[in-house]
């Protein structure tokens, strides 16, 4: 065989190890020609996957080792018999752990307490859930607001959009989406962020256009305040920096770049593809973790989660692309991501005797997922 796969895909040559030719090239400016002659090609979001990518070629499967697919054209590829696979929840407890930090970072700068008041969650699906699980545990009232569940399941255990919006915190994990029933494309225009209450927190790991983030940026012009935590942009990798001057804290597109997450959504769809070929797939991804990072520090709940991931340092670095030359700023954007930091999810943590209300927030393990919002959140 030979498979072509995004070079920052997690422990690749160890996932496809006795496949065939593996060749490993820049997702981002990947090329029909890079292509035209794989038969399976394995991409990350940064990937558009389509007709202009992979007309023509040999390709009879595209694994996706994300969340979201909105990078992918799948009804052409379904069209065209081409095998598809991608990785929901492989990195939904990162994505709660970037959530919980954030609001710890919130905490110690004094904007938010952890813990205090109502949380609306946009999409309950595997991270929405998961996240749901989390701050309930923390001690907030959880609403979820997931229309394509509630009219699947039944109206009880979910809000309207409204009502979520009116919470304390809202957290956003729903797929990006123009197609009704439930479109998601500047899901809070002008009007929802309008809804959201002074002081409330708003942080947004799904998508950027989920936001319309001019109109977010005449909420923070013109107030009432609102303290923002944003890790998508619109735009990624060319994102208005005028956006991040104005919230309170920006991440390059990492919140579910732990270590854990990128193996795990390597592993899902090298399995996807071995059942697509009929090959065996032994491949334990497991087995590239290193030790774990030990006990977690701090005498307190806000420091001990700082301790295993503070948001700040990927604020600042972020911060620094206003020192990039603006043609380089697109480049540098993906250096973040591809260089980023090991991190490990609160889940390899060790709890000290004693301290078990840290598992509260995710440390010592957590399990379980839930549904999707329109399949991808």
């Amino acid at each position: 065989m030979r498979i072509v796969a995004d070079e920052n895909m997690a422990a690749a040559r160890a996932a496809f190890a006795g496949w065939g030719e593996l060749l490993l090239r820049p997702g981002r400016t990947l090329t029909a020609a890079d292509v035209a002659a794989a038969d399976a090609l394995f991409v990350r979001s940064v990937t558009r996957v389509d007709a202009d990518l992979l007309a023509g070629s040999r390709v009879r499967f595209v694994g996706s080792a994300t969340i979201g697919i909105d990078h992918v054209d799948s009804d052409w590829l379904r069209e065209q018999g081409i095998g598809f696979a991608h990785a929901p929840g492989c990195n939904a407890a990162a994505v709660a752990d970037w959530v919980v930090a954030a609001l710890a970072a919130f905490t110690r700068d004094r904007r938010h307490r952890l813990g205090d008041g109502s949380a609306g969650i946009i999409g309950a699906g595997n991270v929405g859930s998961r996240v749901a699980r989390r701050l309930h545990a923390l001690g907030y009232e959880v609403m979820c607001c997931d229309p394509p569940r509630a009219a699947a399941e039944g109206d009880a255990g979910f809000v309207d959009l409204e009502r979520a919006l009116a919470c304390d915190v809202v957290s956003l994990h729903v797929p990006l989406t123009t197609s009704e029933p439930c479109p998601t494309h500047h899901l809070l225009d002008a009007a929802a962020l309008a809804m959201i209450p002074p002081d409330a927190v708003l942080l947004n790991a799904a998508r950027g256009g989920v936001v319309d983030e001019a109109a977010l940026c005449e909420r923070l012009d013109r107030g009432p305040p609102l303290h923002v935590a944003l890790d998508t942009w619109v735009g990624e990798p060319d994102i208005d920096l005028s956006v991040l001057e104005r919230v309170a804290l920006g991440s390059p597109h990492v919140a579910g770049h732990s270590l854990e997450g990128r193996l795990r959504g390597t592993a899902m769809i090298a399995a996807a593809a071995a059942r697509h070929f009929g090959r065996e797939h032994a491949w334990d991804w497991q087995r590239e973790l290193p030790p774990g990072p030990g006990a977690v520090a701090g005498e307190d709940f806000v420091t001990a989660i700082l301790h295993a991931h503070d948001p700040h340092r990927d604020d600042a670095d972020l911060r620094a692309l206003a020192h990039v030359d603006a043609q380089a700023r697109g480049e540098a954007f993906d250096r973040l991501r591809r260089d980023y930091p090991l991190r490990r999810e609160f889940s390899a943590w060790e709890v000290p005797p004693g301290r078990g209300w840290l598992r509260a927030a995710g440390f010592g393990g957590e399990s379980g997922s839930g549904s999707s919002y329109g399949g991808a959140a």
